[in-house]
Parts: C-alpha cells; sequence; structure tokens
C-alpha cells in the first residue's frame, strides 16, 4: 500500500503473509497487470476471483495496492484503518450501485476528502479459453457523482461491465455471496423465502431459478383457475337445481301455448273469409259503376247542343272577366305612380324644414359666439388685472426643511417606540415561557403526591429515555394492532414483599425498563417511532408472541424442588400482564429459576447443582448461577455466586421529599421570576403609550404643514402660469372673432339650397296633378268593362234558368255514376287490404309449417263461426294459469348457459390438467435437485455445527405454492434445548453470527460464485464461538478447487489455525507510522517477536 493521509493520522502499508510460512511474507507489492496471465488454474483462482485491486483517492486511501489470494483473504486491521472500504471498492468497481453497501446515498462521497476523483483498478482471473486477465478500471468523479469505465485499457459503458460480470456469476447484489458490515443485520432479516431465492441464485444453476420462478407463475395460475373452476361448478350446480324447478311450470305453459298458437291461427284464418267476402262484393259492385258510366255518357250526347250555348256564353263571360282584371290592375298602377309622386313632394317639404333648422341653428350659434367672446374680452382684463398684483412668495426647500424637521421627531418617536415594543416582546415571550414552565412545574408537584406520578418519577429517574417513549406509546396506544405493555417496574409487583429483593436479583435493569408489543408489526413501529424518529437511544424493546401457557416447565419434580429447599418458581412471586410476564420468562427464564428466602445448605446446593434443568437460582441474600461444559465431561462446570443487594425498582418507597423541595423551590423561583417580568414590563407599557400619543400629535402637525404648503404652492403656480392663461385667452378670442366671418358664409350656402328644393317641390306637385287627371280615365274604363261583365253574367243566368230540368237530370246522372265509383273503389280497397294480410299470413305460415290449413279453409266457413271457436278456446285458457310467464324463455336461456358454462368447465378442466402436468415436469427436475442442494447445504451446515458441540439442520419447507417454499434453518446451543428455529428473537446476536457464517461456509463448496465476502460477521461472538468458527472457515474456504473467500474483522484471537493456503491482510494506520512503506519490514518484525518468544 501507497502512503495515505487521512486529516491528521497517517496510513501506512501493511505486511501481507502470504500462502506459504511466515518467513516468507513481504511488503505488498503494485500487481502486475500483465497482458499475459497464466494458463487457468495455475495459482489456483476460479475464473472471475479477484486476483489484485488498487485504490486511488477512495475513502480514507490515498493510493492502495492489494495483492489477494486464490482461497481465504483475511483482511485485518483496527477499525477506521479502511477495510470497509476495501469491500466498498470490490462492489463499486465490479459495476455495483451504493445502494448495496447500505452506506453513501451517492457514489461521489466515496471519494476521499479534498479530492475531485478517486480510481478503482480490479484485475480478475480469466476464463480458461481466454487470453489474458480482465482488468476493470472505474473512475469516480465527485461534481455530478459520474463514473467513467474502462475495460482492458478500453472506454467501455457501465453495460459492458455488468454483462462481463454477470458471465462471470458475480453476485454482488446476493447477500448469500456479498455480506457488507452494513448489510449483516438486513441479512438476519431476510425470510425463509427470501433466503431460498438467493440461495439458489448463489449456489443452484440459473436454470433451477427459471424452473422455480415457472413454477410460482404456474402455480399462480392454476390456483386461480381452480377458484374459478369451483365458483363454475358452484353455478352450474345452481344452474341445474333452478332448472329442474322450472319444468313443471314450462309443462303448464306448453299446454298454454298451445291453447294460443290455435288461437292464433283461428283469428289468422278470419282475414280468408273476409277477403272471400271482400272478393264477391268487389265483382259485384264494379258491374254497378260499369253500368252507370254508360246511362252518363248515353244522356250527354243528347243534351249536347244545348249545353254548348251556355258553354259560350260563359266562355264570353270569361273573357269581359278579364278585361276587367287587368284595368283594375291599371288602375292600381297609375294609383301607385300618383303615391310615388306624393312621397316626393312630402320628403322635399322635409328637406325644406331642415334647411329651415339649420338655417335657425346658426344663428343660435352665432349668438352664443358673441356671448362667448363678451366673457372672454372679461376673462383677459380681469387676468392682465391678477398679473399687475403683488407676486406670492414661495421657498420650497423651507417648507421641505420645516416638515423634515417634524417628520424626523416622528421619526425618533417610532424608533424608541420600536425600541420598547422588541423589549416588551422579549418580555412577554419570557413570560409565556415562564408562565409554561410554572405550569409544568405545578403539574410535576401534582403528580408526586400520586401512585402513577410516583412511579413515572422512579421511572424518570432510572432512565429518562424510556419515561419518554412510555408516555408516547401512553397516548397512541390506538395505533398498534394490540396493547403494547410498559416496563415492569411500573407494569408488575411483588405478591410477597418478603421475596422482593431475591426476585430483583434475577433481573438486569433493562429488563425493568422493557416496553413489550404484542406483535412484529408493532415491535416495527416502535422501533421505527422510538429509534429512529424521537432518537431515544436508551430504550429496550421486545415482541413476544408467546403465551404464558405454551411456555415450557422446568421439568424438576415437587419431590426434589422441595428436598432443594426452594420455596417457589420466581413466575409464581410476580404479579403482571401475562405478555409482559412470558417477555420475562424468555429474557430472564423466571418460569425455570426457584427462589427461597432462606439460605441453602451445603447438601442442598450440592444435590442442585448436578441436576442439569437448573442453571440459576436465588436464595437468602446469595444468587446462583451455574455454566456448564458438556463437551468436556459432566464435571465441567463452573458457578458463580453474588450477593443479593436490596431491591430498588418494585419497592414502595416513600415520597422523595428531597425531589419534592426542590420542585417546590423550582416553583417559588419560577414564580418570582414571573412577577419580576411583570414589573419589568409595566412602565416599558405606559412609555409605549405616551410615545403612542406623542406620534399622532406630531403626524397631525406633518398633516397641517404639508396642507399649507400644497395651498401657497398652488396660489403661487397660478400666479406663474398668467402670462400663458393670458395668450391663451387672446388665442380663443381671435379664433372666437374669425367664426363671424364662416358664420355668413354657411347661411349663404343653406339659403342657395333652400331655393332650390322649393323649386323642386313645385316642378313635382304639376307632375302629381297630371298623374292624378290619368287615374280618372282608368276609372271610367273600368266602369265600362265591369257594366259588360254584369250583362255577360246575367245571360248566362237565363239560359241556365231556362234548361235547369236538363241539367239538373244530367247533374244526378252524374253523381249516380261517381257514387258507384266511390263504393266500387272502397270494396276494392278492403279487398285489396285483406289480400295483403292473407299474403302476410301465407308467408308466415310458409316458415311455421300451417299454409295448408290457410289454403284448405272450408267455402261455408263464416266470420261469425269463427268467433264462437276462438271464444271456447279463450275458455281453456283461463283455466290454465302461467306464474310465471317468462318461465319458458328464462328455462331456454338457462339451458343455454348450462351448455356454455358446461363447456367453458370442461375447458377449464383441461387447462387445470395441463398446469398440472407441467407442474408435475418441472417439479420432477426442480425439486431433486433442490432437495439434493438443501441436503449439501444441511449436511455440511450440520457438520459445522458438530464441530462446536451445537446441533443445525438446514431444510426446504414444501408448500403447495412455490412461492412459500422456503429454507428453514434450525440450531440448538445448548444441550437442555430443543432444535429451534433461527431469528432474531430466540437466538442472542453471537447466536446468530455464528448461524449466518455457518450458512454461507455450508455454500462455500457449492457456490457457483468466483468470491465470497463477509465483513465482521464475527463481532459479537464469544471467544469459544469465534475460535470454532475460525477453525472451521480455515478449514472450508482453503480447500482445493473451492472459491475465493474474503473476511474482513477487526480482531483475532491469538493462536488460531493457520493453512498454508490462507493470506492475511493486514492494515496499519496511525501517527507514527514511517513516510516510507518499505520501512515496515513485516519479515523483520515476525523475526524479531520470535526471537522475544524464544528468550522466553
Amino acid at each position: 500500500m501507497a502512503p495515505l493521509q487521512l486529516s491528521h493520522r497517517r496510513r501506512r502499508p501493511s505486511s501481507s503473509l502470504s500462502r506459504g510460512d511466515e518467513e516468507d511474507a513481504d511488503i505488498v507489492k503494485r500487481p502486475r497487470y500483465s497482458s499475459q496471465s497464466p494458463d487457468l488454474g495455475e495459482d489456483g483462482f476460479m475464473p472471475g476471483a479477484i486476483v489484485a485491486m488498487k485504490l486511488t483517492n477512495f475513502v480514507t486511501y490515498s493510493s492502495a495496492e492489494f495483492k489477494l489470494g486464490p482461497n481465504l483473504n483475511m483482511i485485518i486491521g483496527p477499525n477506521g484503518t479502511g477495510k470497509s472500504s476495501f469491500v466498498c471498492g470490490i462492489a463499486i468497481g465490479l459495476g455495483w450501485g451504493v445502494s448495496h453497501l447500505g452506506r453513501a446515498g451517492k457514489v461521489g462521497e466515496f471519494v476521499k476528502h479534498g479530492s475531485n476523483s478517486a480510481t478503482i483498478e480490479i484485475e480478475l482471473q480469466r476464463r480458461k479459453n481466454e487470453s489474458r486477465n480482465h482488468i476493470i478500471k472505474v473512475r469516480i468523479v465527485r461534481d455530478g457523482n459520474q463514473k467513467e469505465w474502462w475495460l482492458n485499457g478500453r472506454k467501455v459503458s457501465l453495460n459492458e461491465i455488468q454483462e462481463l460480470t454477470r458471465s462471470l456469476s458475480i453476485q454482488i447484489d446476493n447477500l448469500c455471496q456479498f455480506l457488507p458490515q452494513d448489510k449483516v443485520s438486513e441479512f438476519a432479516a431476510l425470510t425463509p423465502i427470501e433466503l431460498l431465492h438467493e440461495t439458489q441464485r448463489a449456489a443452484a444453476p440459473e436454470e433451477m431459478l427459471e424452473w422455480h420462478k415457472q413454477l410460482k407463475a404456474i402455480r399462480k395460475d392454476q390456483k386461480s383457475l381452480e377458484v374459478q373452476h369451483e365458483g363454475d361448478r358452484a353455478h352450474f350446480q345452481n344452474l341445474e337445481n333452478r332448472q329442474q324447478n322450472l319444468r313443471a311450470e314450462v309443462e303448464r305453459l306448453e299446454e298454454r301455448n298451445k291453447i294460443e298458437k290455435q288461437i292464433d291461427i283461428l283469428e289468422k284464418t278470419v282475414p280468408f273469409v273476409e277477403y272471400t267476402i271482400a272478393h264477391q262484393r268487389h265483382t259485384e259492385f264494379k258491374q254497378k259503376k260499369i253500368d252507370a258510366q254508360k246511362r252518363f255518357k248515353d244522356l250527354r250526347a243528347q243534351v249536347q247542343p244545348t249545353l254548348q250555348l251556355i258553354d259560350q256564353k260563359k266562355i264570353y263571360q270569361g273573357q269581359v272577366r278579364t278585361v276587367v282584371a287587368e284595368r283594375k290592375e291599371a288602375v292600381k298602377l297609375a294609383e301607385k305612380t300618383a303615391d310615388s309622386i306624393l312621397e316626393k313632394i312630402e320628403k322635399l317639404v322635409e328637406n325644406i324644414g331642415d334647411f329651415e333648422q339649420k338655417q335657425q341653428a346658426e344663428r343660435d350659434l352665432e349668438r352664443l359666439r358673441r356671448t362667448d367672446v363678451r366673457k372672454l374680452e372679461r376673462v383677459i382684463t380681469d387676468l392682465k388685472a391678477r398679473q399687475n398684483q403683488t407676486p406670492i412668495e414661495f421657498d420650497s426647500v423651507a417648507w421641505n426643511e420645516r416638515i423634515r424637521i417634524k417628520e424626523r421627531e416622528l421619526k425618533d418617536i417610532v424608533n424608541e417606540s420600536d425600541d420598547l415594543t422588541k423589549q416588551y416582546s422579549e418580555l412577554m415571550g419570557s413570560g409565556k415561557e415562564c408562565r409554561a414552565r410554572l405550569q409544568k412545574a405545578n403539574d410535576d408537584l401534582a403528580a408526586f403526591d400520586t401512585q402513577e406520578g410516583q412511579l413515572m418519577s422512579k421511572l424518570d429517574r432510572t432512565s429518562r429515555d424510556t419515561a419518554k417513549a412510555w408516555k408516547w406509546v401512553q397516548e397512541n396506544q390506538d395505533q398498534f394492532e394490540k396493547e403494547v405493555y410498559g416496563p415492569p417496574m411500573i407494569t408488575c409487583s411483588i405478591k410477597d414483599p418478603r421475596y422482593i429483593d431475591v426476585i430483583e436479583s434475577l433481573f438486569q435493569t433493562n429488563n425493568f425498563l422493557t416496553i413489550t408489543a404484542q406483535t412484529k408489526a408493532d415491535f416495527n413501529k416502535l422501533n421505527h417511532q422510538l429509534l429512529e424518529v424521537m432518537r431515544l437511544s436508551h430504550v429496550t424493546l421486545r415482541s413476544t408472541p408467546d403465551l404464558l401457557s405454551d411456555l415450557e416447565s422446568s421439568g424438576i419434580s415437587s419431590q426434589d424442588f422441595q428436598r432443594y429447599g426452594f420455596d417457589a418458581w420466581a413466575l409464581d412471586l410476580i404479579d403482571g400482564p401475562e405478555t409482559v410476564l412470558a417477555m420475562l420468562c424468555d429474557n430472564a427464564h423466571i418460569n425455570k429459576t426457584p427462589v427461597s428466602i432462606r439460605e441453602m445448605s451445603e447438601a442442598q446446593y450440592n444435590m442442585a447443582v448436578q441436576n442439569d434443568a437448573l442453571s440459576k437460582w436465588a436464595c437468602g441474600k446469595t444468587s446462583y448461577s451455574v455454566s456448564r461444559r458438556r463437551e468436556y465431561g459432566p464435571s465441567a462446570m463452573s458457578t458463580m455466586t453474588r450477593s443479593i443487594r436490596p431491591a430498588q425498582a418494585w419497592t414502595d418507597q416513600p415520597v422523595d421529599n428531597t425531589e419534592k423541595r426542590r420542585l417546590e423551590e423550582r416553583l417559588k423561583s419560577l414564580t418570582e421570576e414571573f412577577e419580576s417580568l411583570k414589573e419589568q414590563s409595566k412602565p416599558i407599557k405606559d412609555k409605549m403609550e405616551s410615545l403612542k400619543e406623542q406620534a399622532v400629535q406630531k403626524q397631525e402637525v406633518i398633516v397641517a404643514l404639508r396642507k399649507e404648503k400644497a395651498e401657497v404652492q398652488k396660489a403661487y403656480g397660478q400666479q406663474m402660469t398668467l402670462p400663458d392663461k393670458i395668450r391663451r385667452e387672446e388665442e380663443a378670442l381671435e379664433a372666437k372673432q374669425q367664426e363671424g366671418s364662416r358664420f355668413r358664409e354657411k347661411m349663404r350656402n343653406f339659403q342657395n339650397q333652400h331655393d332650390y328644393a322649393v323649386i323642386r317641390k313645385m316642378t313635382t306637385s304639376l307632375d302629381h296633378k297630371n298623374q292624378v287627371a290619368e287615374i280618372r280615365v282608368l276609372h271610367e274604363e273600368l266602369l265600362d268593362a265591369e257594366i259588360r261583365l254584369l250583362e255577360a253574367a246575367s245571360d248566362v243566368e237565363a239560359l241556365e234558368q231556362r234548361n235547369a230540368g236538363i241539367t239538373q237530370y244530367l247533374d244526378e246522372e252524374e253523381r249516380i255514376m261517381k257514387d258507384a265509383e266511390r263504393e266500387a273503389k272502397i270494396v276494392k280497397d278492403k279487398a285489396s287490404t285483406a289480400l295483403r294480410i292473407v299474403k302476410g299470413i301465407l308467408a308466415e305460415a310458409e316458415v311455421n309449417g300451417t299454409r295448408e290449413h290457410f289454403l284448405n279453409i272450408p267455402v261455408d266457413k263464416t266470420v261469425e263461426g269463427l268467433q264462437m271457436e276462438i271464444e271456447a278456446e279463450k275458455s281453456k285458457l283461463e283455466y290454465i294459469h302461467a306464474g310465471n310467464p317468462n318461465a319458458i324463455r328464462d328455462f331456454e336461456k338457462r339451458r343455454a348457459d348450462i351448455d356454455k358454462l358446461g363447456a367453458k368447465m370442461t375447458e377449464t378442466q383441461n387447462k387445470l390438467e395441463q398446469l398440472s402436468k407441467e407442474i408435475t415436469e418441472l417439479r420432477a427436475k426442480w425439486e431433486p435437485r433442490l432437495d439434493q442442494l438443501i441436503g449439501e447445504i444441511n449436511e455440511a451446515f450440520a457438520y459445522n455445527f458438530e464441530k462446536i458441540g451445537c446441533a443445525g439442520e438446514v431444510g426446504v419447507h414444501k408448500d403447495e405454492d412455490f412461492d412459500q417454499w422456503a429454507i428453514q434453518i434450525k440450531v440448538k446451543f445448548r444441550e437442555n434445548e430443543t432444535l429451534q428455529q433461527l431469528d432474531q428473537h430466540r437466538q442472542s446476536g453471537g447466536e446468530r453470527s455464528v448461524s449466518t457464517i455457518f450458512f454461507l461456509m455450508s455454500l462455500q463448496s457449492l457456490a457457483r460464485a468466483p468470491f465470497r465476502v463477509v465483513d465482521e460477521i464475527n463481532q459479537g461472538m464469544d471467544p469459544r464461538n469465534e475460535r470454532m468458527v475460525h477453525e472451521r472457515m480455515v478449514e472450508i474456504a482453503c480447500k482445493e478447487h473451492t472459491s475465493q473467500y474474503f473476511l474482513i474483522t477487526p480482531k483475532l484471537l491469538t493462536g488460531l489455525r493457520y493453512d498454508r493456503r490462507m493470506k492475511l491482510l493486514c492494515i496499519a494506520s496511525g501517527e507514527h507510522m514511517p513516510q516510507d512503506y518499505r520501512r515496515l519490514d513485516v519479515k523483520r518484525i515476525i523475526g524479531i517477536k520470535r526471537a522475544m518468544i524464544a528468550a522466553g
């Protein structure tokens, strides 16, 4: 590693223990990125393994280079030296985002402070068919959070980098392969279902993941079809039942329909009979019409000469009537022309009147003009007189200065008032704050005398964070699924006060302060609110879904219990909510801890420690704790005793008078402070009122000055503008005088136009007189024509009277002929209508098969007979009632629905069979391989636990729904326990860490990934577990033909197992590191250490 600079510290290169003996250790040097790499397997690296990595200006590193081994690589160094930065470099350098690290939100934040960019270079082992290793380089630019990529010296896109890493089975987003420090808790929070998915990604071929995905999708479709099929089956049965219930009603309706059909046929027969009758009458009336037409024709021929004379007279009458009409039209036209001429005369008269009005208007305007001239002359005289008056003096500067003096005085008053207002506001704010503190002190003092107040006071003294948390829970209980219980300190009590000391000795302080939720959702909500939102650090939360009745018993007989000198189980002496007691059992094992107020004898103690079911008890003034190491035999045990101190939590102590006095003194101090604030504010308020009155007076003076100034300024301005006004008025006077000549010109024009209009009026009047004479002549001609028309009409009337008999006879015959034609037409129309009806019925009968009936109707059938038959059938119909008139339609529709639904059910059944077949085929391929994979993991996992004297098991939970298949991890860390499922509630943090690392190690020989990373997984383990885990890790990770493994840890125990295939990378940091990293000779340091050990 090159020298690094980080604030005041200097980071120096570490030593690297190679795969050989420690004596062969050398300083880590920059890897040589040669273009030609050895063939696969020469150095033991799997394709995709990390051969070397270089970091420049990345997080804490200025320049660091790593040479890595093909098996186990242990990165060791104190906290803050950059171990996790090494992990971040791998993830970012291989194309993954910062979200997979659980750290900074932007990639630019990984650039070292003081630098603009950072660089990561990673060398990946080539495949067997490739000529050289892959070198990936990324440059991170702080500004804009930009990244630039190179692959083997060629600038590329991020997609090409990701394609390469995918082809090498690198899965940074898989927690089973890549587990950075900030993601350990996320791995522990993986659900068993998610763990199965990640395990398949890490250790199973890609086709298994695809098969599982297909099985989940097919099963989802199958479930959907099954639900649909079940609903269709129920619906089908319902339709069948309803169809059966409707059958009797349908039979009645069919009989009724048969009768209705017969009635319909009879009713349709009536038009056929009516048509036959209509056809016969048509023939009769047709003959009558022909006879009447012949008689009329013969009569007309006989009287033709007489009628011709009458017709001639009528023609003459018509000609005279035409002449009358024409002469009437001529008269009308002449009258219209006369009216038009008269309108012209009226319009000319109107024009003459307009000219006269205009002349009068001009005369009026002339009078006004003369008035204006006299007025302007007076104004000019007045203005000249004012111009000769004494000049008005106006000094605007002096006036402004007077106003500004008053404004400055007003401003001083306002500024002083603002300062006082600010002081008053500050005093009022202090007063409000003091009043609030005073009210709180009163409330605290009042609560001090109540039982609940005393408990809350004790809780607040013990843990202020817990008191705040419990207060929030009480105020928000309605937000939880189930009730959340407060700390045992305030929710539980001791039934017998004699046992209070021995009971309290069984608990840690956090046991008394634990807030208990009943559901996981409530626990998560509390965790988020109290720890993340309210930022309370000293709060203990527990989730206890188990019931008190479900807890295991101790397994000690009542005889042994009495022989050992115990009085009762601790659980039986505590009173409180069952959920809280269950939590105490889970955390303090009070259901398996006996107590006594008497001291144990030596014999009783010897008997008790030999009973494996007892690990903790309290008697008299002493508490006992037994630790057994079964792997070293039955005698391997140690006992720790501790003196019992007086109880603190569940004691009914008297009121703390010191605290009460402190509150009373605080209350008194706050009261005095509040009164002092009131006294300080009173003179300020009075002064503010006085200043306000002064400001109003000053403002009035300023307004008066400004008004007086405006009046003087106005008068001065008016005097200064007098010459201009005089000039303008004289110009106006001159203009008015010139208007007099224009008046005389206008009057001459108006008079000329008036005279011309009068002449035209006289000419038009003569035209009207001539037109009236013409109208008189036309009226005389019209009168002559009307007389001739009367004479012609008289002649026609005389001829018609002389031949009236002949005409009447002819008219009678004509009427008879027309009546016969009309009746014949009526009969014909009826016959035609009947024929259309008959044709329509026959067309319909052609379809329904009743045509023969209508073609063979008996000749003797009458309409009356048919009506009687119809009535008889209707009488039958009245005796057959239909409860549901739509029964047949419903029956047929339901039958169609049943057929359609049956076809759909058959199709669904076929689909289900096909899906079941597909599931069976896919499951036959996927399940055995999954069982084999999990079996191998389980074998390795169980073996790892067996090596540390514990037990572990990995299995598959199988379900009908393939998306519910999950990995079940069960562990047992104590001999008297059964295998329990691994979760964050049952096991401690160290136990979960051991289980996690053993599960990851079980994947080592199966993983498809070329390398695995685990960051500080050994944190939280006790020394024994850490030593055993390390032993197994070295054994597994240093086998031949396994993938590369990275373990990052800030510390290691002494005397751990070492293997020649593992490689240690020690990161050293500090201000005393040498400037030249080559001076840090690890080989020499190890030699000195060995010499010191040998010297003894």
